[in-house]
């Protein structure tokens, strides 16, 4: 038995089971069940729930980047990459996504004020998801995509924005269909922004 690959499958099942519950609302035994772990291997290999937590939101973060970063690699420009990212890759599009929308701006949603004890872990990839819209952006004005006059910085927040917008919305949302129209609109609009 590998404990390495064991550990790796009770992370991507913890991820889901988090993102879909949140994580007040996930109990040990959740992940017990989920996991197929008993309470002291659970201990021993992750520490305690708020790791496990922690590490799980690690690991959405850098596995949307790593899907941002291969469909940017392969598109004729930043800004079609970026369209296909929000297409293809975000959770409003994947159909395979626990939730249609972003676990960290669930997350978000739910530490409120950001004071407990995950706020800063949430912020900081938060800002880390931002600083690569930016460079992004930043690319696109590089290459002649968009007017001289453009501020990365503020195509980055704005672009956050309007994701977070659209995952609250799809979090209420009765009809999908609505949802994924609007991210259609959102992905044509960054096309077409020069």
């Amino acid at each position: 038995m590998n404990v390495s690959h064991d550990k790796e499958a009770a992370l991507d099942k913890a991820l889901a089971l988090f993102w879909e519950k949140g994580y007040a609302s996930t109990s040990l035994k959740d992940l017990e069940r989920a996991t197929g772990m008993h309470p002291g291997s659970l201990y021993a290999a992750f520490g305690s729930k708020a790791n496990l937590y922690s590490l799980s939101l690690e690991r959405y973060a850098h596995r949307l980047n790593d899907r941002r970063a291969a469909l940017l690699a392969s598109a004729s420009s930043p800004l079609e990459g970026l369209a296909q990212f929000i297409l293809q890759a975000h959770p409003l599009s994947d159909s395979d996504a626990p939730l249609p929308a972003c676990f960290l701006v669930k997350a978000t949603l739910e530490e409120g004020d950001g004071d407990t004890a995950f706020g800063e872990k949430i912020t900081e990839l938060l800002v880390e998801n931002d600083a690569q819209f930016e460079e992004i952006f930043a690319e696109a004005k590089a290459r002649g995509d968009l007017p001289a006059t453009s501020s990365p910085e503020k195509l980055a927040r704005q672009l956050s924005a309007d994701l977070a917008g659209l995952c609250f919305y799809a979090l209420r949302a009765e009809d999908p269909s609505v949802t994924r129209e609007m991210v259609a609109d959102l992905a044509e609009r960054l096309r077409t922004r020069h």
